[in-house]
């Protein structure tokens, strides 16, 4: 391992540190669905069995996740803290897998930084490491099984391919997505001169035995055991039936919906830091050209109309973890049932500009694929090694065969985070001459200033958020141990009802949030409601806005 690749390796693990400790992990409160992971550890552990993954119709199969947090736990009893460092350590380990990778694939050392500070502060990515969700597990397996099978590649080694696959199934063992993996995999070798000296029927059987056959006997395990095998998914039975629903023209428009607003929108923007050193591959095409003078004409007159007063266009952010304005979600009646807005709310003509932002790297990312579709698709046995690269191809395949499946069944904005990753790999690895130091000088300014914007915006959220959660435990005790309140008669937020209250056939009671509220003697808020008296708040500090306070309130009927 050369010098460089240790001091940059430590040069991270300074950076994780600092922001560790801004954001804080400690306390004993769920976020988000990891509630039902929870349950799942503690029947596990308890009981010897395998619940329901997850707490709807279906759920990631997670596993390996479980396990991997249990062994953060193990006779100590569960620790929601320690849960959360479990994911903590997985993550900043993929990060480190991630900037070996990027080494070892010839990147400079300073590109192979920015790729990997792009993902570290992607707000996505660092907002779920605080949490037991299996975003970041999957993630950082997914990094590990990128970095073996291409070394197994590169070197025509069948034990670094088998570490991968290995990777790979424990990857689809925490979330199924990951099959995209050993598909991919598969295909480059089927696409690639290299597959043919890396023998594809060998390839093809070591990918089916080691990483797709055991997940298919997951599956009927699932299944036989009562669990959530992928076919009583929701999800995999709406890909079938949202195209009956919406109708032909319908379900299209969906789909674009998802792909260039929802799933691009949010992933190249994020990657934006990288793009910017490509822009100037793409600025030739007059098309290109033409589109991006057009654009910015209609941009300036839009952002000229709203600070006007003549245009009122919504504030539109696709659903989870980014939120308007900061990081979430914040599961509470008022805030996710009523609708209120309890925290800062971004500038119109500043979203619009992020708007505009993500539209012109959306414009280069296409421009690039389409380009390197077309080498990809031209390649022939005696096509010259540099034309592509197995890594490309390998992400390049990762990314499409990932995005077409969320098209199909939907997602939440924490699911591009593979995304990013798969994009900022091949962006890197393709071209790799494209990213001379000396093409960099009129390029530094935005691959400062977008890595700094993101760090503000996705250490100072998430620090937020998480003294906002801190403050609602807070709240939660005082109602359970100091008013002696049933669970199940107060309503505490989604994952406090979840853990505590959840019944597989519960209806929701009129009135009363869906989240498993059988009574609503009171009722732990970010602000006063009408009608409701306040009891007790707990006051929290914001980097991102004014401070704010949890408010325990009681209706006033009671």
């Amino acid at each position: 391992m050369s010098r460089n690749l240790l001091t940059g390796l430590a040069i991270l693990l300074l950076l994780w540190t600092a922001v560790t400790v801004i954001v804080n992990p400690v306390g004993e409160f769920m976020i988000n669905d990891d509630w039902s992971f929870v349950r799942i550890l503690e029947v596990l552990s308890s009981e010897g069995r395998l619940m329901a993954t997850g707490w709807g119709k279906g759920g990631p199969s997670a596993i390996v996740h479980i396990l991997w947090g249990g062994l953060f736990t193990e006779g100590a009893g569960v620790s929601l803290t320690a849960l959360r460092l479990s994911v903590l350590a997985i993550g900043i380990m993929g990060s480190a897998a991630l900037l070996c990778l990027l080494r070892f694939a010839a990147a400079p050392v300073w590109l192979a930084f920015l790729g990997v500070v792009t993902l570290l502060f992607n707000p996505l990515f660092l907002s779920q490491c605080f949490t037991f969700m299996t975003d970041i597990t999957f993630a950082s397996l997914a990094i590990f099984s990128l970095l073996f099978l291409w070394l197994g590649a590169e070197r025509r080694n069948t034990g670094l391919i088998v570490i991968g696959l290995v990777f790979a199934l424990a990857a689809i063992l925490t979330r199924q997505i990951g099959i995209v993996i050993p598909f991919s995999f598969v295909a480059a070798c089927f696409l690639l001169p290299a597959g043919k000296d890396l023998g594809r029927t060998r390839i093809l059987l070591l990918a089916m035995g080691i990483a797709i056959a055991p997940w298919i006997a997951y599956e009927y395990y699932l299944h036989y055991a009562g669990s959530t095998p992928v076919t009583s998914h929701a999800v995999f039975r709406n890909i079938l039936g949202a195209p009956l629903a919406k109708g032909l023209l319908g379900y299209l428009a969906t789909l674009c919906v998802r792909l260039f607003h929802n799933a691009l929108g949010y992933a190249c923007l994020l990657v934006s830091p990288l793009l910017v050193l490509r822009y100037r591959e793409v600025w030739p095409l007059r098309l290109f050209r033409g589109f991006v003078a057009i654009l910015t004409a209609a941009f300036v007159l839009f952002e000229i109309g709203i600070l006007a007063g003549l245009l009122d266009p919504p504030v539109a952010f696709h659903r989870n973890v980014i939120r308007d304005f900061g990081i979430g979600p914040i599961l509470l009646k008022d805030t996710y049932i009523l609708g209120i807005q309890r925290t800062f709310a971004i500038p119109k003509w500043a979203y619009y500009l992020i708007v505009y932002w993500s539209i012109l790297s959306i414009a280069v990312t296409v421009i690039l694929g389409v380009l390197f579709s077309g080498r990809l698709l031209a390649i022939r046995a005696e096509a010259p090694a540099r034309q592509v690269t197995f890594l490309q191809a390998l992400t390049f395949l990762c990314a499409l065969a990932y995005l077409g499946i969320i098209m199909l069944t939907g997602f939440h904005d924490r699911y591009l985070i593979p995304v990013c990753i798969f994009l900022i790999v091949w962006l890197i690895s393709d071209k790799p001459d494209a990213f001379r130091p000396p093409a960099l000088l009129k390029e530094l300014a935005p691959c400062v200033v977008m890595p700094a914007l993101l760090a503000v915006f996705s250490v100072g959220g998430t620090r937020d958020f998480m003294e906002m959660k801190r403050a609602q435990a807070k709240a939660q005790d005082f109602l359970l141990k100091e008013l002696k309140i049933a669970p199940c008669r107060f309503d505490g937020g989604f994952e406090f009802n979840g853990y505590r209250c959840y019944k597989k056939e519960f209806e929701p009671k009129e009135g009363l949030s869906w989240w498993w509220v059988e009574r609503e003697d009171y009722l732990v808020t970010l602000g006063p409601l009408p009608n409701y008296t306040v009891v007790r708040t707990f006051p929290f500090t914001r980097i991102l806005g004014e401070d704010g306070q949890i408010h325990v309130l009681r209706p006033r009927d009671q």
